[in-house]
C-alpha cells in the first residue's frame, strides 16, 4: 500500500470517528470527499474508476489486493477507511447508473457508522460489503454482490 493510500484511508477514518452524528448535508459533503479519494486511489492502481457498472470490478481488485496485504501483515492500519472510500464509490456507480437513494449514517439494528443505503425498496450495506471484501477475503466479492443485489435486480423489474 502506498503512504498516498494510506494517508487517505487514515483522513477519511479519521474524519468520521471526529465528527460524530453527521447531518445528512454533511454526508453528502464527505461523500464527494470519499468518491475523490477512491479515484485517486483507483490512479495509484492505473485503474480507471468511470462510474460505470463495470468498475466495480476494478473496484473488487483492488479490495483483493488490500485482502492479501491484510493477511500479509496482520494489520488492519487504514484498511476501514478504504472500505468506506469505496463503500462510497459504490453508492455513487449506483445512482449514477440506476436511480438515487438515500444515505444515513447509523442504522436502528445495527452498531453505529455502517451506512445504510436506502435503495430501490432495499437497504444495502456497501461500505460494510467493502469491510467483509478486505478482511474476509473472496468469499465477500463485491463486484458479485453488486451484479447480483444491483444490476440483476434493476434488470428483473
Amino acid at each position: 500500500m502506498t503512504k498516498k493510500i494510506l494517508l487517505f484511508s487514515i483522513l477519511v477514518f479519521f474524519s468520521f470517528k471526529m465528527t460524530g452524528q453527521n447531518t445528512i448535508q454533511e454526508l453528502l459533503d464527505i461523500k464527494d470527499q470519499l468518491i475523490t479519494h477512491a479515484i485517486e486511489v483507483g490512479k495509484e492502481y492505473d485503474l480507471n474508476l468511470d462510474f460505470s457498472d463495470a468498475s466495480i470490478k476494478s473496484v473488487e481488485f483492488i479490495l483483493s489486493d488490500l485482502h492479501k496485504e491484510f493477511i500479509k501483515t496482520k494489520s488492519d492500519y487504514g484498511l476501514n477507511g478504504l472500505a468506506h472510500i469505496f463503500g462510497f464509490y459504490i453508492i455513487e456507480v449506483i445512482e449514477k447508473n440506476h436511480g438515487k437513494g438515500r444515505i444515513e449514517r447509523n442504522h436502528p439494528s445495527f452498531v453505529e457508522d455502517v451506512f445504510p443505503f436506502y435503495w430501490n425498496g432495499a437497504t444495502l450495506f456497501p461500505v460494510a460489503w467493502c469491510q467483509k471484501r478486505i478482511f474476509d477475503g473472496d468469499a465477500d466479492n463485491v463486484a458479485f454482490k453488486y451484479q447480483m443485489l444491483i444490476v440483476d435486480k434493476k434488470g428483473n423489474e
